[in-house]
C-alpha cells in the first residue's frame, strides 16, 4: 500500500487499486480493469470482461459471488486468512501480513 494506492502481483498479472471513498478502481496488466462500488454489504463490480463483472454480498465472515461469466464464488475469513473458491475450480488463499497481503492460487 502506498497512500490510496495497493499494488498487486499474480504470478504474470500485476496491477493497482485505488481508492476514493467506497469506490476501488483496479487495473491490471493484461489491460484488463474493474470498479467496485460498496452499497452496504453488497459490492458492485463493473469491469472489462465477464469474470470481473458482477457482484459480492457478504453475510457475517463470508462472502458470496456471482459473475457475469457464469462464475460463483465464496469468500471466508478465518483469522488472517481468506480462502476464495469458484466455481470453475480455482481456489486461492489470502494472508494478511502487516499491511501487505499475499495471494495464491491453484
Amino acid at each position: 500500500d502506498v497512500d490510496d494506492t495497493t499494488f498487486y502481483n499474480f504470478g504474470e498479472v500485476s496491477g493497482t487499486r485505488q481508492s476514493v471513498g467506497t469506490t476501488d478502481f483496479y487495473d491490471f496488466s493484461d489491460g484488463s480493469s474493474t470498479t467496485r462500488n460498496e452499497i452496504g454489504s453488497t459490492d458492485f463490480y463493473s469491469g472489462s470482461t465477464p469474470s470481473l463483472s458482477g457482484s459480492t454480498n457478504r453475510i457475517g465472515e463470508t462472502t458470496f459471488g456471482t459473475w457475469q461469466d457464469d462464475t460463483t464464488s465464496t469468500h471466508q475469513s478465518i483469522g488472517g486468512t481468506t480462502f476464495h473458491s469458484f466455481s470453475n475450480g480455482k481456489n486461492c488463499t489470502s494472508n494478511r501480513v502487516g499491511s501487505n497481503t499475499f495471494t495464491n492460487c491453484n
